[in-house]
């Protein structure tokens, strides 16, 4: 064999080789990335899982991103996605911890806000209309077109794309909506409390001049209106 066809071939063997090696750190690299991905996002999941929500240790994960290349693309939609949830979560939490929903018809709420209960028509209102807000966005959000807008412009191959789908759709996409069906209902449910609430605050504004409290009980000046207003009280208490 020539000495130029012995180099030839040796420049050849060291070139692939080189190769080989490139691909195996690259593979190598991947499967690390992957591996760090699975252990920031299963984190991330175990906060939002976790209730009441941690916020300051969700907004500080969800603002960092500890992945590179493909892997952090894949972080960056599902941490997009996962804010908007945390956006919801926020919202709803306002409405459920005011105290003025939970009890607008007690006879504390009934004492100092009463007879024309300004403050409480205010907070039911904007209570409502605020979850109406949310349970539309909500509906949207529980769906896969509008998960797999996240990832629109990500300019990612198939298997990132699945690996995508596998943290925020995962393996069942009709447990997903079942899911989404037993949010909404919640939410509905909710809201068909405050619009009972507000039923009873209407109530007694249209008739503050038949009512009073006497020793901390609401009296009211004909068994008419009693009962009229004990079966919008049944109502909120579900026994309707």
């Amino acid at each position: 064999m020539k000495k130029k066809t012995k180099i030839i071939l040796l420049v050849v063997a060291i070139l692939v080789i080189a190769f080989i090696a490139v691909v195996a750190f690259m593979v190598t690299s991947d499967f690390k990335q992957e591996a760090e991905l699975d252990k920031e996002l299963d984190s991330l999941y175990a906060l939002l899982n976790n209730y009441p929500l941690d916020y300051e240790a969700l907004d500080k994960q969800l603002a960092t991103i500890v992945t590179t290349d493909d892997c952090a693309k894949v972080e960056k939609a599902v941490k997009e996605y996962s804010k908007d949830f945390l956006n919801y979560m926020k919202q709803l939490d306002t409405i459920l911890s005011n105290e003025t929903l939970v009890n607008a018809l007690n006879i504390e709420n009934i004492k100092e806000d009463g007879p024309n209960f300004v403050n409480t028509k205010k907070i039911l209102s904007e209570s409502k209309t605020t979850l109406e807000s949310v349970s539309t966005d909500y509906a949207n959000y529980l769906t896969e077109e509008v998960a797999l807008s996240y990832i629109k412009d990500m300019d990612l191959d198939e298997y990132y794309i699945n690996i995508y789908k596998q943290f925020v759709l995962g393996d069942n996409l009709a447990e997903m909506e079942a899911t989404r069906n037993d949010i909404i209902k919640n939410l509905d449910d909710v809201k068909v409390l405050i619009e009972n609430e507000e039923e009873g605050i209407d109530f007694l504004v249209k008739n503050k001049g038949s009512w009073e409290v006497d020793n901390d009980q609401l009296v009211f000046y004909s068994d008419s209106l009693i009962n009229q207003y004990n079966s919008i009280v049944a109502k909120i208490n579900g026994a309707e």
